[in-house]
């Protein structure tokens, strides 16, 4: 959901009728988890192992940016979400990779 709303609000100046597709598949997804809850858990009691995952898409933007994906958790759940537009134009899914590392690793390596 985090990614979807990310990506949606690049598209406000001028959305298209794929936008608006995708935006009531977002709300209809909102009404429907309603009674759900965010759980967190620690994988096993008394260790405490922090896992960081960081991922890129290459060029997924009207003007060819990549998108960048990060999360950190201790077991069930999301502790820190990241998701973000690149800031500049990457010539291969490599470099995007190297990019998003690069623009995620404040968020998740404050521990």
């Amino acid at each position: 959901m985090h990614l979807a709303v990310a990506l949606l609000s690049t598209r406000v100046k001028k959305p298209n009728e794929s936008d608006w597709k995708k935006l009531k598949r977002l709300l209809m997804y909102l009404n429907g988890t309603r009674g759900k809850f965010l759980t967190l858990r620690i994988d096993e009691l008394g260790i405490s192992i922090i896992k960081r995952f960081i991922d890129a898409s290459f060029a997924v933007h009207p003007d060819f940016k990549s998108h960048t994906g990060a999360m950190m958790t201790k077991g069930k759940g999301t502790i820190i979400p990241v998701t973000r537009k690149q800031k500049l134009n990457t010539r291969s899914s490599t470099e995007s990779e190297i990019v998003g590392v690069d623009d995620c690793s404040v968020y998740v390596s404050w521990s």
